[in-house]
């Protein structure tokens, strides 16, 4: 399947030491290295953008409000608040996780695609240039889920920002 987004940055390769230091965020409520891992990747970001506009927004990835009261935070916005903050560019939190789904990390490709059916939903009209802002990015199926809704209200270009990436997505 084709990306329907426009571009993928990540500041690292999901390897060791950041395959031990993502999950220990996500699943043992340690959001401390979100601060310099935020840093970092504001850092590397602006070498892709000499000649280039920016996003107008930056877009977290939802989590849905059971499972984000659960984990106690979402690892996607409180990194998109840190790019915000060093990048200066505005949140747009207007994407919204309305049905509870099994994490895509225990799925196949193909149960990952289904999983997200309507999982999503946009509240209002999107800016035309967005950069959709999660920790990691294995498959791309959630960012690609993501970035097809935004262009279907609106949106004309959407960027993927991650921290990490799996070898393997392309």
């Amino acid at each position: 399947m084709r990306p329907v987004y426009d571009r993928t940055l990540a500041a690292f390769r999901y390897d060791f030491p950041l395959s031990q230091i993502l999950p220990a965020i996500k699943y043992h409520r340690q959001p401390q290295a979100i601060g310099w891992l935020g840093a970092a990747l504001a850092d590397f970001l602006p070498l892709y953008y000499e000649d280039q506009h920016w996003p107008e927004a930056l877009v977290p990835v939802p989590m849905h409000l059971l499972s984000e009261s659960a984990r106690g935070f979402n690892q996607a916005q409180l990194l998109a608040k840190v790019l915000s903050t060093h990048l200066q560019i505005p949140l747009w939190q207007e994407l919204h996780k309305h049905r509870r789904t099994p994490h895509q990390a225990n799925l196949d490709l193909k149960q990952r695609r289904q999983n997200l059916h309507s999982a999503f939903c946009v509240k209002t009209t999107p800016p035309a240039h967005v950069a959709l802002v999660d920790d990691v990015m294995t498959t791309g199926t959630t960012v690609n889920t993501l970035a097809g809704l935004l262009k279907e209200v609106g949106c004309e270009r959407v960027e993927v920002w991650v921290l990490a990436r799996t070898p393997e997505v392309r």
